[in-house]
């Protein structure tokens, strides 16, 4: 049975269930789709269970509908409004002097008077024209008894008229006219589902919510509230009671539902909870579920099913690249016992890229290999390396080292490929050529290099896409989702898809999306996910709970998998990306700190992290960049730290804890315990070999810069300062405050380097940001800042042609 077919089935069982209590033909009923009647009737079955747990409903993430709050706001009535009839029907309240009744076949309102037997004297309540106050006897009617406070006001009658209507319409001719209620529902959601009808017996509940005199009711049916704070206040603390509490959206249960346990449940305040949301209020309390899925979703509104299409892209070279890596691999652990797998997550950047033909590209392709390249020398990558070899009693250091020459070579062989060729850009090009409009979406951090590069091969008719916000003038992808651009004419394109968060969000837009993968490379990721997905909605649309609402089933023909000899290339743990968006730190390079010295054609030089954002100049456009992704001859717009004043005002915004003088006492002690240690030991060589060993050495070159007047090292590594400590211990220099206070050393170190690297961020990227957006969207950093410090800030930026980069040596 495919998806449709069980919709459909379903469908016609839940109408079938319950046809004979509701009128399908008119009313409310008419607007409704599978999708609604289900919801209905699963809120019907809850309801009128008598011993149950609590239940959620689960709708994935932006998957509710225009009608949804409405369908489910008019399934509670009526449920609600039949399930009171019932118990109206055994208990019919005894009418008593002075009481107002309701007659629904002379649709007037009287007063009672007196009663004898089926006899009752009554008057007009609110006579018309001519119509005599004297009282006067009827018997053989049906009466209701209603609101005693009610007043004669302009909107009394059509409220009354209205409700009426509404049950002949919805039931039948012989529904009572009910005003007091039972049986009733307490509702927390979004003011916009409430969408109330001025004549049903509904009320939300604000600061003055009370009892309206131009209807006919004594209580309400369905108690509504924005949050369950207001609920609490105005409701459960004047001895309401519900039979149900009902929930909707996350937002509104996610950090209060132990309070609503406490509050509700466990006070006796209601009986049961009902949760409507993406994601379950608590997985230790119990809860019977139904768990719609989001394809299930779309074909139970009529809507197509959405379908990703998968672009396959050959590339002979870069798969017999990739071959022969994984080969190289597989015979090192044939012949080694050798587990190198885990360098091959780190290709992921040569999948993805698509920028091409410039002197960008070739930046960025040199700044990726730049870092691979540090991070196989460095110490971390080296005690993982020799750990592997050492636990199967390899101890070669030649064979160690030619096996991390061996990988090296591999990626720069892979990373030349690329740069001689890109077919998902050329893809990209072609395809652009077919159609009127295309949209392209790409990296925030890449948008300006891609910008740039439409712009130079005259691709006018490619609209770039951010996937995350820059401004509000450039297009991303949350804006893609308005209604009047999410239409099914537009034609997306995704260069690659490693993650479910952006399968998730694609699903939603109504136009075509081509996922671009190279065959038999990026596609064993993109099946992956696919497959994940496909998966979920699988579990979720088989869930075992079903079973107690209805009887249709549904069963799936399993496809036989293909083996793919470069699986092994994705064989980590999906689990920590799958719903990352900034799945790049945990696919690409570990996140080791990349520092470039770059000398500039008017002699001076900087040191720069990787990341640093700055300006790139070229063909008079001004495009936004990283310092990783420079080169040599570039013409570069950066923010200069030379008012270290400012800077200290800027520091302190991210001290909330005060601590920056601390960390400067800190900063300074350690490097004059170092010089009393090097006095000791009467040179820095001397001490350098007393401090390390192989198990925590750093660079020569780095410890000797440590000494230096004008040393920009504020705390070294962990294992320097532990070094440090530990000598001091041995050598009685015991009273030294990296010994007395080490444990400060530690949290001041990790904390004096988190308030640095944030300042450079605002001082880096955030004002570049600001620049680029002709000074219109400051970020939350510089919104902290005075338009005075800003514009000081930005008389900063200076211009500076590279002439020489290379990475640091400083750790």
């Amino acid at each position: 049975m495919n998806l449709q077919s069980y919709i459909k089935e379903l469908t016609n069982e839940v109408k079938s269930n319950i046809e004979s209590d509701f009128n399908f033909n008119d009313g409310v009923f008419k607007d409704f789709s599978s999708f609604d009647y289900v919801n209905f009737y699963l809120i019907y079955q809850y309801i009128l269970k008598e011993k149950k747990d609590d239940f959620f409903i689960s709708i994935p993430e932006d998957e509710y509908r225009p009608n949804f709050f409405a369908s489910i706001f008019h399934s509670l009535v009526l449920i609600k409004l039949f399930q009171n009839d019932f118990n109206y029907q055994n208990s019919e309240p005894k009418l008593q002097k002075n009481d107002l009744i309701y007659s629904s076949s002379r649709k007037r309102v009287f007063e009672v008077i007196r009663m004898f037997n089926e006899t009752i004297t009554v008057k007009y309540k609110f006579p018309k024209g001519k119509e005599s106050e004297n009282p006067f006897t009827i018997k053989g009617h049906r009466f209701t008894k209603i609101n005693p406070n009610l007043s004669n006001g302009r909107n009394t009658a059509p409220n009354i008229a209205n409700y009426e209507l509404f049950l002949k319409n919805t039931f039948n001719e012989k529904f009572p006219f009910l005003t007091e209620f039972i049986n009733r529902t307490l509702v927390i959601a979004e003011k916009d589902f409430f969408n109330e009808s001025k004549h049903l017996p509904i009320r939300y509940t604000n600061r003055n919510g009370n009892i309206s005199n131009d209807l006919p009711f004594f209580n309400y049916l369905i108690e509504c509230c924005n949050t369950f704070q207001a609920a609490k206040e105005f409701l459960l603390d004047k001895s309401e009671i519900f039979d149900e509490i009902i929930i909707i959206g996350d937002t509104k249960y996610r950090d209060c539902f132990y309070d609503i346990l406490q509050e509700c449940k466990w006070k006796g305040k209601v009986k049961n909870i009902i949760a409507i949301g993406s994601e379950k209020p608590s997985k230790e309390h119990s809860f019977v579920q139904w768990l719609w899925s989001n394809q299930e979703i779309r074909i139970a509104n009529q809507e197509d099913i959405k379908t990703i299409r998968k672009e396959k892209i050959k590339f002979e070279e870069l798969y017999n690249n990739l071959i022969e890596l994984t080969e190289l691999i597989k015979q090192y652990k044939e012949d080694f016992g050798v587990d190198l797998y885990f360098v091959l997550k780190y290709l992921t950047f040569f999948y993805k890229i698509i920028v091409v033909d410039s002197n960008i590209s070739k930046g960025m392709y040199q700044d990726y290999v730049d870092r691979l390249l540090h991070y196989f020398s460095n110490d971390k990558f080296e005690e993982e390396l020799n750990q592997t070899f050492f636990k199967n009693d390899i101890y070669n250091r030649s064979q160690i080292n030619d096996c991390k020459a061996n990988i090296i070579e591999h990626f720069k062989i892979i990373s030349e490929t690329l740069q001689n060729k890109n077919p998902k850009w050329n893809f990209i090009v072609k395809k652009s050529k077919e159609i009127p409009r295309l949209y392209l979406i790409v990296e925030k951090k890449s948008y300006d290099i891609m910008h740039n590069q439409l712009k130079r091969q005259n691709l006018n008719n490619i609209i770039l896409v951010s996937d995350k916000r820059i401004d509000g003038k450039i297009l991303y992808l949350d804006k893609c989702f308005n209604d009047e651009l999410n239409t099914e004419n537009k034609v997306y394109v995704i260069p690659h898809l490693n993650n479910a968060l952006l399968l998730n969000r694609i699903y939603e837009l109504k136009g075509k999306i081509h996922v671009l993968c190279y065959e038999d490379i990026d596609e064993i990721i993109v099946n992956r996910i696919l497959k994940n997905k496909l998966s979920d909605e699988k579990a979720r649309i088989t869930h075992k709970d079903r079973n107690e609402f209805v009887k249709t089933k549904i069963t799936f023909n399993e496809k036989e998998v293909k083996i793919n000899p470069l699986n092994a290339l994705f064989e980590f743990d999906l689990s920590s990306i799958e719903n990352n968006n900034n799945n790049n730190d945990v696919l690409e390079l570990p996140k080791e700190k990349i520092v470039y010295d770059i000398v500039f054609t008017d002699g001076s030089s900087e040191k720069f992290e990787s990341t640093k954002g700055v300006f790139l100049i070229d063909n008079n456009e001004q495009i936004k960049t990283s310092v990783g992704e420079l080169y040599e001859g570039a013409k570069i717009r950066f923010y200069q730290n030379n008012n270290p004043a400012e800077f200290k005002r800027i520091l302190k915004i991210f001290d909330t804890d005060c601590l920056l003088e601390s960390f400067d006492k800190f900063a300074f002690s350690w490097k004059e315990t170092l010089k009393k240690l090097a006095h000791r030991y009467r040179d820095t060589e001397t001490l350098y070999d007393k401090l390390f060993d192989d198990s925590n050495r750093i660079n020569l070159v780095t410890f000797k810069k440590y000494f230096e007047n004008d040393s920009v090292t504020r705390f070294p590594r962990i294992k320097v300062l532990n070094a440090i400590k530990a000598l001091c211990e041995k050598a009685d220099l015991k009273h030294e405050l990296i010994v007395t206070d080490y444990d400060k050393f530690v949290v001041y170190s990790k904390k004096d380097h988190s308030i640095r690297q944030q300042a450079g961020r605002l001082l880096g990227s955030d004002l570049i940001d600001y620049v680029a957006s002709n000074r219109s969207e400051k970020s939350e950093s510089l919104s902290k800042l005075s338009d005075e410090i800003i514009e000081k800030l930005v008389n900063t930026i200076v211009e500076k042609v590279i002439k020489k980069k290379i990475i640091s040596d400083e750790e």
